[in-house]
């Protein structure tokens, strides 16, 4: 089976969720080494410098990447678009064309076309993108191609049948897997920004992921040496520096830009509670990687957190401050309670992995292609 990916996302990102999805997809699908599909994958990444490792995926896989000190965007993915349109013919007809973003790029010659429904932020927060029309117009012009589509938990596939007018029996459902957090280092409570007790928010901070309410929470806590971290999502903006200042928290809140994954379960372990105050997620890892090594993960009651984390996390209504300031004193003032979850999240956490995805994503394939399991 000759399956292609192309440079979209790579070419509009050096790191995120999307371009980590398709990376350890196919290395899962490689590990998995069927004989019966023989998976032969081809990654035609043009210019690129993602953090994610693609170029390790071979020789299992040919992957066409050059790298490069261009800034992920447009000029970037235009040149990527014109690389491809003129390198694709050449690679002959594939049996299946994963396109992974908001494009069928109509150079590729191939038999099946497979999408990934990641979220539908912009179909709910519409006021929170400018662009969201243009989005949604592209995705319905690439589900409406799709001979299959994957949408990472059950809630994404519901909200991909109503904003969209996909048949129900081209969805299916399909969740991402776990990367594991990097074991404990002995000295990494020296390098942690802070040596009070501290609540801790991880990614983006865009205006859906809810982090002023954070900030409210934290103001309103009567333990006033609770200290928050925010890590990942870049620095803090101006509009978000002048509301921590107006609540009083400029020496109780730490930002970290960029973390690296050794960094980042640091934090975990040795964080009081990981809060996930996002008000929409089509998955949702970080509260996963709280789960996996021990730290209580409070999370909003919506979209697909209830879905994924299941009874091991403890939750609150996003819509209310008031509701995520109780729950983390609450939390704070009964170590029982927090580590009441400890094992569930242990065992939520080994429901996902690569290798269920991956053997699910080839099974997709194949029924895209009309292809029965014993095919060889």
């Amino acid at each position: 089976m000759r399956v292609f990916y192309d440079h979209q996302v790579t070419s509009l990102q050096d790191a995120g969720g999307i371009s980590r999805y398709y990376f350890e997809l196919v290395r899962a699908m490689l590990d998995a080494n069927e004989p019966v599909d023989a998976f032969q994958p081809e990654l035609l990444l043009g210019f690129n410098r993602s953090i994610v490792p693609f170029p390790s995926l071979r020789p299992r896989a040919r992957v066409s990447a050059i790298s490069t000190s261009m800034a992920p965007g447009r000029l970037r993915y235009a040149l990527n678009e014109a690389l491809t349109s003129m390198a694709a013919p050449s690679r002959g007809r594939f049996d299946v064309y994963h396109t992974t973003y908001q494009r069928v790029l109509p150079a590729i010659r191939k038999s099946a076309v497979i999408a990934t429904h990641h979220d539908s932020t912009p179909d709910h927060f519409p006021g929170l993108f400018p662009d969201a029309a243009a989005i949604h117009g592209r995705l319905k012009k690439v589900y409406a191609r799709a001979d299959r589509i994957i949408c990472i938990s059950e809630s994404c596939r519901q909200d991909l049948l109503g904003f969209f007018n996909v048949e129900p029996a081209k969805a299916v459902t399909i969740h991402h897997g776990f990367s594991a957090l990097p074991p404990e280092r002995e000295d990494e409570r020296n390098h942690l920004p802070c040596r009070q007790p501290f609540l801790l928010y991880v990614g983006s901070r865009a205006a859906y992921k809810n982090f002023p309410m954070m900030l409210q929470a934290l103001a309103a806590q009567a333990q006033k040496d609770l200290h928050l971290v925010a890590a990942g999502g870049g620095a803090f903006r101006a509009d978000e520096m002048i509301e921590i200042s107006r609540l009083k928290l400029s020496e109780r809140v730490h930002g970290l830009p960029r973390v690296s994954d050794e960094q980042l379960a640091s934090l975990y372990r040795n964080a009081e509670i990981f809060v996930y105050p996002s008000l929409y997620e089509g998955f949702g890892f970080p509260p996963l990687e709280a789960m996996s090594v021990g730290c209580p993960a409070l999370v909003s009651r919506t979209s697909a957190l209830p879905e994924i984390c299941g009874e091991a996390a403890f939750y609150f209504d996003p819509a209310s401050a008031e509701d995520l300031a109780a729950s983390i004193a609450k939390l704070l003032g009964d170590e029982g309670l927090r580590h009441s979850r400890r094992q569930p999240g242990l065992a939520q956490v080994k429901l996902y992995t690569w290798q269920k995805t991956a053997a699910a994503t080839l099974a997709t394939y194949r029924a895209a292609l009309g292809w029965s399991s014993q095919r060889t």
